[in-house]
């Protein structure tokens, strides 16, 4: 058994709002665990990276991802199954090489990442670990459906009517090998027949997809953006909101008290509110939408950080403009609607991991944690924007990525 000490550094563990100065730690190269950590003198190891005085902290975690999305592309969803996978492979290496360690899938085509899931363990390719999710759970003409842009002959959807088929689109999901459910219990922006404030999935439907859910030891995640559709999400009991844009200061303290997770993606809806009114990947319906509710999307959002909900940090990664290696520009946008740097950076860890279960491995570089770090020139803990350094070394499980 070999170990790798990891010295003279600056850093931020995870658990406090304090950068470690002179630091060190050590890594099993087999189980690529942290073993030791420390500061000033170092132990004796079979090998020594020396990061020259650098800032390390852990990798991030993006809860809110489409990973078979183009954020380029002239469509909303790649057409083939093929696609999707090409998309989807292309996404995951450069979304590492962006400082993504871990992420939480919240809805692919084809079920492609829960099947990319099963094939990692035969054919490894790089990317952070995933958490998959397959289809999408939504209603006919809801955001999701076909008529707004996804062909259900893709399989982008499941479209229910009712609690029995909410119950079988959950249990199909779960035989799958999703360990994510998520719901889309509003209206959306990149729909094209909705508002955002229309309530699409019934309270019942909901309720029956979290119990389904929970006995199956899922997570599940709600798209809500509309205060009705927030308010349905947070009594039924859904592990995060995911937006958020009309959470009322009522489930705030609901969400506080049943510690429900609030995602809320601000940098998606900041990037669809500055494109150009002719963008070729989004209808002009659509981005009026979202600059109709820009500010009252970081309002509310500001009133939910202020008031200590627990923050997961997710990005909407696949929408336009929203490729997943910028994950870290959602700690900028948190930070713009209140949040401390610290509360930013918590949120792209243990927040984060707190919320899909792993955060007895992930989210923070503690003994008997996987070494999943990034090595910054820069102090995250002044300025979050120094994780968007675009040389940044990336480590994950103890090895070097990029």
């Amino acid at each position: 058994m070999t170990k790798t000490t990891f010295v003279n550094c600056n850093l931020f563990v995870g658990t406090e709002d304090e950068v470690k100065e002179n630091a060190w730690f050590t890594v099993d190269d087999a189980t690529g665990k942290i073993t030791e950590v420390g500061q000033g003198e170092v132990k004796a190891a079979d090998k020594t990276v020396d990061l020259d005085g650098q800032y390390v902290m852990s990798g991030l975690i993006n809860a809110h991802t489409h990973i078979g999305m183009d954020p380029y592309a002239k469509r909303a969803y790649p057409e083939t199954e093929t696609s999707t996978t090409v998309a989807a492979l292309e996404n995951l290496r450069s979304g590492l090489q962006g400082g993504v360690t871990y992420l939480r899938s919240c809805a692919v085509g084809f079920d492609v990442d829960i099947k990319l899931k099963r094939e990692r363990a035969q054919h490894p390719f790089e990317g952070p670990g995933i958490m998959p999710c397959g289809r999408a759970i939504s209603v006919i003409g809801g955001h999701g459906d076909a008529r707004n842009g996804e062909n259900n002959e893709f399989e982008s959807s499941w479209l229910v009517n009712g609690p029995d088929e909410m119950r079988k689109a959950v249990r199909t999901q779960f035989k799958l090998g999703a360990e994510n459910i998520k719901l889309m219990a509003t209206g959306g922006i990149m729909s094209t027949t909705d508002q955002v404030d229309d309530t699409e999935l019934t309270f019942e439907e909901i309720k029956t997809a979290v119990e389904e859910a929970h006995s199956k030891h899922m997570t599940i995640c709600a798209h809500a953006q509309g205060a009705q559709g927030v308010h349905y999400c947070v009594e039924a009991g859904v592990d995060s909101v995911e937006h958020g844009f009309y959470v009322t200061d009522e489930d705030i303290e609901t969400m506080k008290e049943k510690g429900i997770f609030l995602s809320p993606t601000l940098i998606a809806g900041y990037q669809v509110a500055n494109l150009p009114d002719d963008a070729p990947d989004l209808t002009l319906f659509s981005i009026q939408k979202m600059r109709n509710a820009l500010d009252d999307f970081y309002t509310h959002v500001g009133r939910a950080i202020k008031a200590g909900v627990k923050l997961a940090l997710g990005t909407d990664a696949g929408t336009p403009a929203n490729p997943l290696n910028q994950t870290w520009k959602e700690l900028v946008e948190l930070t713009r609607a209140g949040a401390s740097n610290y509360q930013a950076l918590r949120a792209a860890g243990l927040g984060s991991a707190e919320l899909l279960k792993i955060d007895q491995e992930y989210g923070s570089l503690e003994v008997g944690k996987y070494a999943d770090f990034l090595v910054l020139k820069d102090n995250p803990l002044q300025d979050v924007a120094a994780v968007g350094q675009s040389d940044k070394q990336v480590y994950q499980h103890g090895q070097r990525k990029f």
